[in-house]
């Protein structure tokens, strides 16, 4: 197409319709796998992958994958420890996405991820309060302390 070297041309060309050279292409439209599947086809499916990546030897991604999903009708939710995790898990979602969907027949399964909250405990410096809190979680050490005459200062 030629630039109008006048106003007139200039006018007339931009009131007249762009005519597409591009062959317009055929949209073809599938119909949706559906297929009913149950917890564990999802369990065998998922541990594929997970051998896939193993035999990859892909770390970082083995450590959200070991971690157990949970399952909300088609809606796979995959724990994450933290947040420095996530930008892996984007990498392989879609991979991850692909493979349930080939493996169970079924297009409307969906994944996300999930930051899991780890419970923060109060750190322990001290002897004592080491002594204090393992004698919380186990009472014998009590009896013991009291029998032996132990001192955890010492």
């Amino acid at each position: 197409m030629a630039i109008p070297s006048d106003l007139n041309s200039l006018k007339a060309a931009m009131q007249k319709p762009v005519e597409d050279d591009t062959e317009e292409e055929e949209v073809v439209v599938g119909t949706l796998r559906e297929t009913p599947f149950t917890a564990e086809q999802l369990d065998e499916v998922y541990n594929k992958f997970v051998e896939e990546r193993e035999k990859r030897g892909l770390q970082h991604e083995l450590l959200i994958l070991k971690e157990p999903y949970t399952l909300k009708d088609k809606h796979v939710i995959i724990p994450i420890a933290n947040e420095a995790l996530e930008p892996t898990f984007e990498r392989f979602r879609a991979d991850l996405l692909q493979f349930l969907r080939d493996g169970l027949a079924n297009d409307n399964v969906t994944i996300s991820s999930e930051i899991r909250q780890i419970e923060k405990g109060r750190m322990l410096y001290t002897d004592r309060e080491k002594f204090e809190h393992l004698k919380s979680k186990y009472p014998a050490l009590r009896d013991l302390q009291e029998k032996l005459g132990l001192d955890p200062e010492f």
